[in-house]
């Protein structure tokens, strides 16, 4: 079977299409673009109804996860909010309201002093009295608006202001890490201890815990907050340097790190438009295509403008990673224009405006219709993973090629067509007046100075539509891929490459920081900062027993006593600790177990005097029975996100192999913990999916075997290596960094289609003559679109995000890899075994040829004399 044949079948069926189109841009393009420029403008108005997504619980972890559904079935048992009466912190799986503040001497040393300490007491009391709201004619401060316990203000770390504190301080003898019942290792930071006594802290966070058991009383508590960074962001101390946060801080900074993307996608794009002009910038002031390209530079912006328009328009909430596609959408749509114009260039001079059109589309449109249909594909499966923040990007993306594409097609092809008109009557590149070339204007003996800057002529050939970009860089491909010294080394490299890639992936680490979201510049990037790297890690593990059981039964007991006693054996759990209500209650003068009902009472009268364990316990509605309870373990230090991931799968196979009906829990932590556990199952079943559709895609609209191979090879392979480079440059697998590998799928199509594209398209009798011609047709484009997407991110250098700095790091790697592959790797193996029509495909595909520019002579014959007859303007042969 003749693949070649069955290959230019499709393309000329396909390109046929194209054809008809470019008669039909050719004769109407302002038309095409007004209405082009309408639609894109309707799409945009969309932008009205821009809403934000900010909760990084929502935005950036799985919406199916275990975590999700576990704290679902939590909320339906322990439905009562005690933040008015009895709260306690620990348990709470609600939203909750927690202004926080970070004590850090100005002086690095010990804060255990009296000195430091009747300072941090100092503005403890000016943050619980000073601040305060109004709410009708009274004035609310903390003390009226704070989570009660028993009567008073809880606050985490208000300890230090204790008379048994500050005596342990001065005789250097404070138990570590309980402290009365409280836990010390949340409070103090950068500790020093030996055996069970801290000496040396150099940090105290301070939690001030708020009321939301009613709408009132929330609505109330987040007025409060406001004024809360409104007094902080004016008060110094002497003494302290401080940091502080609030729920409202994270939303507040997201909104402000998505406002600073648009001065940086606006150089971005004034950049594309000097470069644009650049690289484009051959021939002479009429052959001179630098407006041209500007053209494509508008067409990718009003893309994105619609794009987000329209997912706007239907709902869909913008994420911060989404001020990523901007960046992401300019290097697709000049990758897309270079094509187009690479094409254009390559069309006789000596045909009409029109069959250079039209010949322009029937290989260009059908080369970027490839890439745009792959590079859609990899965005919408994407758009199926679980992650919202994944989700919304793909969303968009996906939207922003289509009409990226759509944009190529109905703005930049009429502006190809309104150019070629100006260069077909003299007219000048910038000026767009008549001009003449350069010996006639000497003959009339014009100036030097006006015969170099308004003379010209339309071009000759393909050298005269080319700028330097697009003539030279393509040659240093072009040589070392035919020399046998060029191949060994290509070859060698790509080796090099693979088994960097496969060490890389082999050491890679999955996890996301929550700072990793914030600017390195922003007072909440500092207090997450400090919080994750100097504050010892501890969460409390809770174990829920979400159904009734008899408590009074020594069974019962025995399962929760070896289930608690099973999760205290793993290493990463504190064994000393446990917040067991039955254990408590066995121990005291209430137990009484000779029935269920004495079992009851009895718990009653002991929760009574033990408020800690009173919001652990569910009671029927009767008060017969307990229809939930909950338990408590402690971990030990944990900063590493792959340690934290498995241990939270390890907690739960402890709860799934209790023959009790309990779900193991962890507030907001286990939210976090299980995008460590999704996010390698989502990244590579996406992945996975992805490469399969695009494989069957570009079966389609390239069918020849070898071609496919190179195209998913090389998928696979970049794919492969934006992982294991990954490791090299200290980024971690999380929702940010799987955005880039997704999209890494996109551009390595795009690259690699275009050569092999090319590859099957131009003549040529020999492998190397092929592989010559194919670099000289799409090696420019492919180094521009490369260079133009690399200078285009180039700015986000300037970013203190984590989030655009990893974006960064990401699409110059692909970039990188994707032009190696396609202007290196691809050649060679084409050159060695690529396919070669025999005489008679040669021969077949000829007569093809013949058939169809006969057919087209026939409707050019028929459309010149209708329009004749009309009396229609006819372009000259």
């Amino acid at each position: 079977m003749n693949f070649t044949a069955i290959y230019k079948r499709c393309e000329d069926r396909l390109g046929r299409r194209f054809s008809k189109y470019g008669v039909l841009v050719s004769r109407y393009p302002w038309q095409v673009l007004v209405v082009c420029v309408i639609i894109n403008g309707l799409f945009g108005i969309g932008l009205l109804r821009l809403e934000f997504e900010t909760d990084t619980i929502m935005a950036f972890t799985p919406q199916n996860s275990q975590s999700m559904q576990d704290r679902t079935v939590i909320r339906d048992i322990f439905k009562e909010n005690t933040s008015g009466s009895n709260f306690f912190p620990k348990g709470q799986i609600r939203t909750a309201q927690y202004p926080s503040i970070i004590f850090k001497p100005k002086v690095r040393s010990n804060i255990l002093t009296q000195t430091h300490m009747d300072e941090i007491e100092k503005i403890h009391n000016f943050i619980m009295y000073n601040i305060s709201i109004t709410d009708n004619t009274t004035n609310l401060n903390l003390a009226n608006l704070c989570a009660l316990r028993s009567g008073r203000c809880v606050v985490q770390g208000d300890v230090v202001f204790s008379k048994t504190f500050r005596k342990a301080m001065e005789l250097n003898a404070i138990p570590f890490p309980l402290f009365n019942n409280d836990y010390l290792s949340w409070i103090f930071g950068d500790v020093e201890f030996t055996g069970r006594y801290l000496h040396s802290a150099k940090m105290i966070n301070m939690v001030f815990f708020l009321r939301q058991d009613t709408a009132k009383m929330s609505a109330l508590s987040f007025a409060w907050e406001r004024k809360y960074m409104e007094a902080l962001d004016t008060y110094s101390s002497d003494i302290f340097d401080i940091t502080y946060m609030t729920s409202q801080s994270i939303d507040d900074e997201l909104k402000r790190t998505i406002l600073e993307d648009i001065p940086l996608f606006i150089i971005t794009i004034g950049m594309m438009l000097i470069y644009a002009g650049f690289a484009t910038s051959g021939g002479n002031c009429v052959s001179n295509r630098h407006n041209l390209s500007r053209a494509g530079v508008i067409a990718t912006f009003l893309a994105v403008c619609a794009s987000m328009g329209l997912v706007s328009a239907i709902g869909v909430k913008f994420v911060v990673i989404n001020g990523m596609l901007p960046f992401l959408i300019i290097g697709i749509g000049l990758g897309d224009m270079f094509i187009l114009l690479s094409c254009l260039a390559e069309c006789s001079t000596k045909r009409s405006i029109e069959d250079r059109i039209k010949e322009t589309m029937r290989t260009g449109g059908v080369s970027i219709t490839i890439t745009s249909v792959t590079q859609f594909l990899a965005f919408a499966i994407g758009a199926t993973a679980p992650i919202i923040g994944i989700r919304s990007f793909c969303l968009n993306a996906g939207a922003a090629v289509i009409f990226c594409y759509l944009n190529q097609l109905a703005f930049f092809v009429p502006c190809m067509v309104i150019n070629e008109r100006r260069v077909s009557r003299y007219g000048h590149c910038v000026t767009c007046c008549p001009t003449k070339p350069r010996e006639e204007l000497r003959a009339e003996g014009k100036s030097d100075c006006n015969t170099r800057c308004c003379s010209g002529h339309p071009p000759k050939d393909r050298k005269d539509n080319e700028s330097p970009f697009e003539t030279y860089f393509k040659i240093p491909f072009q040589y070392i891929t035919r020399t046998p010294r060029g191949k060994v080394a290509i070859i060698i490299l790509f080796i090099i490459y693979v088994a960097l890639t496969v060490h890389g992936i082999v050491h890679f680490r999955r996890g996301m920081r929550l700072s990793y979201i914030l600017t390195e510049n922003s007072t909440e990037y500092t207090y997450i900062n400090l919080l994750e790297n100097h504050f010892i890690a501890e969460y409390d593990i809770e174990f829920t027993v979400t159904s009734r059981l008899k408590y009074s039964d020594i069974s019962t007991q025995n399962s929760i006593n070896e289930m608690l006693t099973n999760a205290r054996a793993d290493p990463d759990i504190n064994s000393k600790i446990t917040y067991s209500w039955l254990t408590d209650y066995k121990t005291s003068m209430f137990y009484n177990d000779v029935s269920e009902t004495r079992f009851i009472a009895g718990l009653k009268a002991f929760l009574t005097s033990r408020i800690d364990h009173a919001n652990d316990v569910i009671f029927s509605s009767d008060g017969t029975s307990i229809v939930g309870s909950r338990f408590y373990v402690i971990t030990n230090d944990l900063r590493e996100s792959e340690r934290q991931g498995k241990l939270m799968l390890r907690m739960r196979d402890i709860a799934t192999s209790s023959p009790l009906p309990v779900i193991c829990f962890s507030s907001w932590p286990f939210l976090i913990f299980d995008e460590y556990a999704y996010s390698f199952q989502v990244t590579f079943q996406t992945v996975g999916m992805a490469i399969a559709a695009i494989f069957v895609v570009t079966l389609i609209f390239m069918p020849h075997p070898l071609l496919l191979a190179c195209v998913t090879a090389t998928m696979v392979l970049i794919s492969a290596g934006i992982l294991g480079f990954m490791y090299y440059w200290e980024l971690t697998l999380n929702a940010i960094t799987m955005i880039n590998i997704i999209m890494s799928i996109g551009f390595s199509v795009e690259f690699s289609a275009h050569i092999c594209h090319a590859y099957i398209t131009v003549d040529g009798h020999t492998r190397e003559e092929r592989v010559h011609q194919a670099i000289n047709r799409s090696g420019g484009p492919i180094i521009n679109a490369a260079l133009s997407s690399i200078l285009g991110i180039a700015s986000l250098a300037f970013t203190s995000s984590y989030l655009f700095k990893s974006f960064m790091k990401l699409m110059f790697l692909v970039m990188i890899f994707g032009l190696a592959h396609a202007l290196l790797f691809i050649p060679v193996l084409l050159s060695l075994v690529g396919p070669l029509p025999d005489e008679i495909s040669m021969q077949t595909s000829t007569d093809k040829q013949i058939s169809i520019h006969a057919i087209d002579l026939k409707e050019d014959i028929e459309d010149i004399g209708s329009r004749s007859k009309t009396g229609d303007a006819v372009d000259d042969p």
